[in-house]
C-alpha cells in the first residue's frame, strides 16, 4: 500500500506540474482592447477591424485565430457553434481574416486585421453577429507548428484550453429595434436568506441590446419607497436572460411595483405593473 500511495502521489504531482506549464504558457498571451467590436453599416458597406495580441511571457507563443457562430437556442440561450453561417443573423461569412495563426516573440505585439463586407442585397435590417476566437497553443500540443511533436511517440497530457471570444456585431439600417417581453416575475431566497426579485426578459426584436432593468417600489398609499436595479446583460435578438434584483432591504408586507426595462440604444422603456407580497 505504501508503494501504491507513493506512485499515485507522484502521478498527481506530475499532472499538476504539467497543468501549470500549460496554464502559464497560455496566460502569457493577452488580448489588448475590448471583447466587443460593434459597427453600424448599410447594405454593401465595408469596415476594417484589428485584433491586437501581446506576449507577456518569456517564451515564444503561438496563437490560432478562427471563427465561431453564436446562435440562440429555442430556450433563448446563446450557444457557440463551430463554423460559419449557422443561423439567419450570422455575419460570420461577411468577415475575412488576414491570417489564422501568429507567432509572438517574448514581449512582442501582433495585430491581426480583418475586413467585414456586408452583402449588397437580401440583407434585412437589424443586428448580425458572430465571434472571432483567439486560442493560444501550448508548445506541448499536437497542434503546435512552432514546437512540432513526434507523431510516433505515444504521449498523454492534461491540457486546459484558454481562449478569447471577441464579439463582432453589425447593425444594418435604421429600422426595427429591441422588443423586450417581460415574463411573470417571482421572489426567490438565496442560501444566505436574502430575497431576490427574479424576472426573465426576452428580446423579441431584431436588434442587440443591453437593457437597464429596475424596480420602483411603492407602498399601498402610492408613496415611493425606493428604486432597485439589476445588473445589465447583453441580449442578442431572440435571446432570453434572467435579471435578478436584490430586495433584501424591503420589510415583509404588500407593495406596488413598476418593473421597467430600458433599451440602452433607443431609450425605449418597456414596463409592467406588479404586486409584491413579501412574507416574513
Amino acid at each position: 500500500m505504501k508503494n501504491l500511495f507513493c506512485t499515485s502521489a507522484l502521478q498527481l504531482v506530475l499532472s499538476s506540474l504539467l497543468f501549470s506549464v500549460f496554464n502559464a504558457a497560455q496566460a502569457a498571451v493577452m488580448l489588448t482592447g475590448g471583447l466587443s467590436h460593434e459597427y453600424n453599416l448599410q447594405p454593401g458597406g465595408s469596415v476594417s477591424g484589428v485584433l491586437e495580441l501581446r506576449n507577456a511571457g518569456k517564451e515564444y507563443a503561438e496563437v490560432k485565430i478562427y471563427q465561431e457562430d453564436v446562435r440562440i437556442s429555442p430556450q433563448g440561450k446563446p450557444e457557440f457553434v463551430p463554423g460559419t453561417g449557422g443561423h439567419a443573423r450570422s455575419n460570420a461569412n461577411w468577415i475575412d481574416l488576414e491570417k489564422d495563426r501568429v507567432v509572438l516573440a517574448p514581449g512582442a505585439r501582433q495585430k491581426i486585421a480583418y475586413t467585414l463586407n456586408v452583402p449588397q442585397h437580401n440583407v434585412k435590417p437589424g443586428s448580425y453577429w458572430s465571434s472571432l476566437m483567439l486560442e493560444p497553443i501550448a508548445k506541448q500540443s499536437a497542434e503546435s507548428r512552432l514546437y512540432p511533436q513526434d507523431p510516433n511517440k505515444p504521449d498523454i497530457k492534461i491540457q486546459q484550453t484558454v481562449r478569447y471570444a471577441v464579439r463582432v456585431l453589425t447593425d444594418i439600417g435604421n429600422q426595427g429595434g429591441a422588443d423586450l417581453s417581460i415574463e411573470p416575475p417571482r421572489i426567490e431566497k438565496s442560501a444566505a436568506g436574502e430575497r431576490w426579485f427574479s424576472v426573465d426578459i426576452r428580446n423579441q426584436g431584431n436588434r442587440f441590446t443591453r437593457p437597464n432593468v429596475w424596480l420602483d417600489v411603492f407602498d399601498q398609499q402610492g408613496i415611493k419607497i425606493g428604486k432597485f436595479t439589476a445588473q445589465p446583460h447583453a441580449m442578442y435578438a431572440g435571446e432570453k436572460e434572467n435579471f435578478r434584483i436584490n430586495i433584501a432591504g424591503l420589510r415583509a408586507g404588500s407593495y406596488k411595483g413598476l418593473l421597467a426595462a430600458e433599451d440602452n440604444r433607443s431609450g425605449q422603456v418597456f414596463g409592467s405593473d406588479i404586486k409584491l407580497n413579501i412574507k416574513p
